[in-house]
């Protein structure tokens, strides 16, 4: 099978001294571009059944299983070169800013969390690790591998939440080094703990409770939103004054608002000191939406060994795949390589590119 359909393959045959007869093909019965194809489509849709079916449609035969469509996943995984090849390869430009998080999913029976550092202002990705747990020595390793691409004296600033075991890294790696907590992120955790999105559309509620909750809800934009460094610290005080007031029926859940948004509030203030740094970082959200989807598919991985080379083939497609929803024009249909730097010629399917210009082949196990 080829991309462009299915060939009629002459081999040789032999008969042996003893009479058995075998045959020699020289090449294999899946051509290199028909795999990708299939592997491609798979990325697309994220659906093995999708994939047989659509590749089905296109071809009008039944070719495809999902154990075979696994085996060309793996093979191509395991051709392509890696994160740091890539940036051997390619020299994709750095900003000096890292933004840090970490992705929870599932994999087989574990939890998984996927360590990633990237530039939020290319979306490209420096590095990735995953781990067990988000702990110290994990996001240690993650935060080495950065300081050995971008050298600790080029690194400008760093956005992250404020996980322990980040925040301990930082400090023994990265001491002087800016942090900025994303306010954003503050405020998705204030709306998970007081209920925010039910004011509306709640009739439970009653209208005393409803208005207490947006009096919370202003007094909270007003202290991570506040123009200038003092006036979020005036803001922060207003709040606290009306979270310890008898004025209201939510005390347990404002309280425990507050005191998430008191936990290291300084570094929410870290923009104002350094205004080339921004106060929120919604690409986190941006990755996550994009990664989260594809992680959710390794529930029935059991080996390590597949969830390697998933997480390869997923973090590679991220970086060739144009950021076509992007809202500014200048990353509009460009990947995060070419919004880096790198110039790329051309191309409609990055793992074709990628064959062609590294000039290798996919291998099957089973064949």
């Amino acid at each position: 099978m080829k991309k462009s359909g299915r060939y009629i393959q002459k081999v040789q045959a032999y008969r042996c001294d003893n009479g058995h007869r075998f045959t020699r093909s020289e090449r294999e019965i899946w051509d290199d571009s028909f795999i990708e194809t299939v592997v491609f489509v798979y990325l697309r849709c994220l659906s093995l059944n999708t994939t047989i079916d659509i590749i089905r449609m296109f071809y009008e035969i039944e070719i495809l299983t999902k154990s075979l469509i696994l085996d060309f996943i793996e093979a191509v995984a395991d051709a392509l070169p890696t994160l740091d090849d890539i940036d051997g390869l390619f020299h994709p430009v750095r900003s000096g800013y890292i933004a840090v998080d970490g992705v929870w999913f599932s994999a087989g029976k574990e939890e998984i969390v996927l360590l990633v550092a990237f530039d939020p202002v290319t979306f490209d990705i420096v590095s990735a690790r995953w781990e067990k747990d988000e702990t110290e020595a994990g996001y240690e390793l993650l935060l080495t591998d950065v300081s050995n691409k971008l050298r600790a004296t080029n690194i400008k600033g760093i956005y992250a939440d404020g996980y322990k075991g980040f925040l301990r890294a930082l400090k023994r790696l990265f001491p002087t080094v800016p942090l900025q907590m994303c306010v954003f992120h503050k405020e998705l955790r204030m709306g998970q703990i007081v209920p925010i999105k039910s004011v509306k559309v709640s009739k439970q509620l009653s209208p005393f409770q409803k208005h207490d909750i947006k009096v919370f809800q202003l007094l909270f934009r007003e202290v991570i939103y506040a123009p200038t460094k003092d006036k979020s610290v005036e803001a922060l005080e207003r709040l606290k004054r009306y979270v310890g007031s008898d004025t209201h029926g939510y005390e347990d859940r404002f309280l425990k608002a507050y005191r998430s948004l008191v936990h290291n509030f300084k570094y929410t203030l870290t923009h104002f000191d350094h205004p080339e740094m921004k106060r929120d970082n919604n690409l986190l959200e941006c990755f996550n939406g994009i990664i989260k989807p594809r992680l959710d598919l390794m529930k029935g991985f059991k080996i390590q060994e597949n969830l390697d080379r998933y997480l390869k083939l997923f973090l590679l497609e991220y970086r060739f795949h144009p950021l076509k929803e992007s809202r500014f024009k200048d990353r509009r249909g460009k990947s995060p390589l070419q919004v880096a730097g790198v110039i790329l010629v051309p191309y409609y399917n990055f793992l074709t590119y990628l064959r062609i210009h590294l000039n290798f082949n996919y291998h099957l196990k089973s064949t």
